[in-house]
């Protein structure tokens, strides 16, 4: 028999209440998110980029990758979305309830990798500004991509993190090896749902890579495996390989949607949209700032480690490479930076435990933030900010005669459009593989025209 020793012993509860402890912290965080982000999820219409991810999903795999591999995305999500919707249907809840999952299970990874790389206070901190963020209940109340990507932004991070332990370690041990490799494979394959999810994910990918290269004790101990990874990754991506290039050659010749950035004010407007509101903004930015005077100049020593240097510089690159690449190709959008946004929130709670280094008063700073954030949380506010599409369509049916012609425009909005007008032929044309413009005939057919120029000759009775 084994006799455990007074000091085991304590050791052992320990560990035990720790451990418990974070279970618990775990399931407040997963649940909250959950509930106030779930309250809402089916109050709004769906947008007209839901109705393209909802559309798209409904045809067959092989059409999906063809008909994405034309535009902006990536197939991941709509094949994702395929065989959700084959199980749950295609009602408002169904379809956005993924996101809001991808939006709890972040919060999870949120906490797990503040609480293991950096503390458990910036865990929690960076948690409950992330779940009191607009922009991140916006995001899971929308039946795309974002939630997902963010969710695999912070997955990869973790993963990373793990990896840069290990590669740091003096340890020189089979163990300490075998899970290295483990956790290499792990970080190929988050890395390689990525890029297919969105082309923006390639972010990540990047500052991982800039930032390893710059440790040259790593590069010059781990060189070969790097080599590897990111080879793998490559491989991996093939198939895909020349629809991002395709695609990369279209908007550095035709340029975007979007318009170039406003200097220091579109900075201001994007930390605005990741902090609810102006006071919060302001607030966020000034204690960024402090925090970073104090680093500087009355650091008295304090030595930052390599994990909040790894988050510092998340937020940074992502966030001004695309302000930057802006310039030249615009794409400085919120939702875009989902990435950096969930770097924000642990950014944030960085600082916010930095400012104030007693411990009797070190709780101030991040409780103020986290107040602020408490305080202007609107877990309705895709209701507020999106038209209720239902509600005119309804109207509209209730108006139409035989003879009336519907138009609607801009043309993209048809979509969304049919999404409440007739769902059946909405699911029978995504059935069939049907593009928007193949759509055309069916939509005359019922006196319905799309059209960005209402003055259309085809839009006449």
């Amino acid at each position: 028999m084994h006799y455990l020793l007074p000091t085991q012993l304590r050791t052992s509860a320990l560990n035990t209440i720790k451990k418990y402890n974070q279970t618990v912290i775990l399931f407040v965080l997963f649940l909250t998110n959950t509930v106030l982000k779930g309250i809402f999820l089916s109050s709004s219409s769906l947008g007209s980029d839901e109705a393209f991810s909802v559309y798209h999903a409904q045809m067959n795999i092989s059409s999906i990758i063809w008909f994405l591999s034309q535009g902006n995305n990536p197939p991941l999500y709509e094949i994702i979305l395929h065989f959700w919707i084959k199980i749950f249907g295609i009602s408002e809840f169904s379809v956005r309830l993924p996101s809001l999952i991808f939006s709890s299970v972040t919060v999870l990874y949120i906490f797990k990798l503040g609480n293991k790389f950096l503390n458990k206070r910036i865990g929690i901190y960076a948690s409950l500004v992330f779940i009191f963020s607009n922009y991140q209940i916006s995001y899971a109340h929308e039946a795309r991509a974002y939630a997902l990507l963010g969710l695999l932004s912070v997955v990869s991070m973790y993963y990373f993190m793990k990896l840069i332990e290990y590669c740091t370690s003096n340890q020189e041990v089979k163990n300490m090896k075998t899970a290295a490799g483990k956790n290499m494979i792990i970080l190929i394959l988050v890395n390689t749902l990525i890029v297919y999810l969105h082309y923006l994910g390639f972010c990540i990918l990047l500052a991982q890579f800039i930032f390893i290269i710059s440790h040259k004790k790593i590069i010059s101990r781990y060189f070969k495996e790097i080599i590897i990874f990111y080879f793998a990754i490559v491989l991996l991506y093939l198939p895909n390989i020349f629809a991002f290039f395709k695609i990369f050659l279209e908007r550095t010749q035709t340029g975007t949607f979007l318009t170039t950035p406003e200097g220091i004010h579109s900075i201001y407007n994007m930390i605005w949209t990741f902090s609810n509101m102006p006071v919060v903004a302001v607030s966020s930015i000034l204690i960024i700032f402090i925090s970073l005077i104090k680093l500087v100049f009355y650091s008295n020593g304090h030595q930052i480690t390599i994990y909040n240097k790894l988050v510092v510089f998340w937020f940074i690159f992502i966030f001004f490479f695309m302000f930057g690449v802006s310039y030249l190709i615009p794409m400085f959008l919120d939702r875009y930076l989902m990435p950096a946004a969930v770097a924000f929130s642990l950014l944030l709670g960085i600082c916010a435990d930095f400012v104030i280094r007693i411990p009797r008063y070190s709780y101030i700073v991040p409780t103020l933030i986290i107040l602020l954030f408490t305080a202007t949380c609107q877990p309705d506010i895709t209701k507020r900010n999106k038209p209720d599409v239902k509600e005119i369509t309804d109207k509209i049916k209730s108006l139409k005669t035989s003879n009336s012609l519907i138009i609607v425009s801009p043309f993209y909005y048809i979509l969304n459009f049919f999404y409440y007008y007739d769902d059946k032929v909405f699911k029978a044309c995504a059935a069939d593989g049907y593009t928007d413009t193949q759509l055309y005939p069916v939509t005359r057919k019922k006196n319905i025209c799309y059209t960005n120029d209402i003055k259309d000759s085809d839009c006449k009775n």
